[in-house]
């Protein structure tokens, strides 16, 4: 097997839960990954569910991406979607397979294993994954995402605080491999103009940024009362970059606080308009409630040259050095962000100093080299004399699928 994949490009499947082209932070790694590995001249085929939009602009990628029909049940009859994985990997003969998301995507390959025999390599990008009553409430789903941790050849951390939570989980998986998430730092740190539809009064310097979903876990609630509690600083507003289900919420509490006119919701940004965005902020908040496995817009901001000021929760908090990087305050607490906002808003040079660190330290976090400690695991596994010692763990004919169901995979 050395001879087999040490001198020649990799066959890899990338196969993501969460499928493009929704923009969260999982979709943005498995595109990043996948665009790394084809310019090192790497063969890459993202697998991933169909999602309710049009896929038309999946020709624009530089890889190719193959849907399978969306889970009509995340429970019920799991096992009959492993048929796209194997005959995906009958066609192009994968030298590894990729999981972005424990379930159902990596429970999938782990059923598949027998067919596949290649290495199963697995990402949770799940800061709270042990807390989520979705599986934690319940037996069968327990089990699976169980099973999915122990038959795994290489679990990857994408963060202290994820590699301490696989180890609770997967304590007899002994291969967690930590590899943070990049950035793409040209993207980034290369001034962009403004642009076109933005409104006049999102004005440089003059407002926080806060980019991702609206829900409550994501905190947005308290970057605006905090804001609102800020009444010697009322030309500074709130541009909020994202959408989700609480938006209507959101927009109605910032009625409720005197913030209309100083909250702007843009929706979801990418690309140049969201560089120009994190460039030109005062900073960008990450006000999260909970624990998260990654923050890729605080590293996203310290590309764009600007500090950031986090919440003390898991995850979050590894990247920022207090008062170096950015400022932490208190989760849950819009007096500890008030005050810390506060902080910033009055000491311009330290908000620039700050800044500055950043892009320094996001250096070391460039996709290129993020790809290449990846490649260098693959390798790892598939020259392995023990690639699927896993075997005898998760035996692919799972007897206890779905019920009573007792068919095998090997038709597929």
């Amino acid at each position: 097997m050395t001879d087999r994949v040490s001198n020649r490009p990799l066959r890899i499947c990338l196969y993501t839960t969460r499928a493009l082209p929704k923009r969260g932070g999982q979709e943005v790694v498995v595109d990043a990954l996948a665009r790394e590995f084809v310019k090192l001249g790497h063969h890459v085929i993202v697998l991933a569910p169909k999602t309710h939009r049009p896929h038309d602009h999946d020709s624009a990628f530089p890889y190719p991406i193959v849907r399978h029909p969306r889970f009509l049940s995340t429970r019920w009859f799991v096992w009959w979607y492993c048929q796209y994985l194997i005959r995906l990997h009958r066609t192009h003969h994968f030298d590894v397979i990729h999981c972005h998301g424990v379930y159902p995507a990596g429970y999938l390959a782990a059923l598949c294993r027998d067919q596949l025999r290649l290495p199963l390599v697995l990402t949770n990008h799940s800061g709270n994954l042990e807390l989520d009553p979705a599986w934690v409430d319940n037996p069968t789903l327990r089990k699976r995402h169980l099973r999915t941790f122990a038959s795994a050849d290489a679990l990857i951390a994408i963060s202290k605080h994820t590699a301490d939570l696989l180890r609770r989980l997967a304590p007899e998986n002994p291969q967690i491999v930590t590899i943070p998430n990049g950035v793409a730092l040209d993207e980034f740190d290369k001034p962009q103009p403004v642009p076109r539809d933005l409104a006049i009064d999102i004005t440089s310097r003059k407002y926080l940024l806060f980019l991702g979903r609206l829900r409550r876990s994501k905190g947005v609630d308290l970057v605006i009362k905090a804001l609102a509690q800020l009444t010697e600083h009322e030309c500074l507003s709130l541009v909020v970059g994202g959408a989700g289900r609480d938006e209507e919420h959101l927009k109605s509490l910032a009625h409720q606080c005197g913030m209309e006119n100083r909250v702007k919701f843009v929706g979801w940004i990418s690309g140049s308009a969201k560089a120009y965005l994190l460039q030109n902020a005062l900073c960008a908040v990450v006000p999260s409630r909970e624990s998260e496995g990654f923050g890729l817009v605080t590293l996203e901001s310290y590309a764009a040259g600007r500090p950031v000021v986090v919440s003390r929760v898991p995850g979050l908090s590894e990247l920022v050095s207090d008062g170096q990087t950015g400022l932490l305050f208190e989760p849950d607490s819009v007096e500890s962000l008030a005050e810390t906002l506060q902080t910033l808003i009055t000491d311009q040079a330290l908000a620039n100093r700050l800044g500055s660190a950043g892009n320094l330290f996001a250096q070391s976090y460039r996709w290129s080299a993020v790809a290449d400690q990846h490649l260098r695991l693959y390798r790892s596994l598939c020259t392995s004399p023990g690639m699927c010692r896993r075997d005898s763990v998760a035996s692919i004919t799972d007897r206890t699928l779905d019920g009573n169901h007792h068919a095998s995979l090997a038709h597929f």
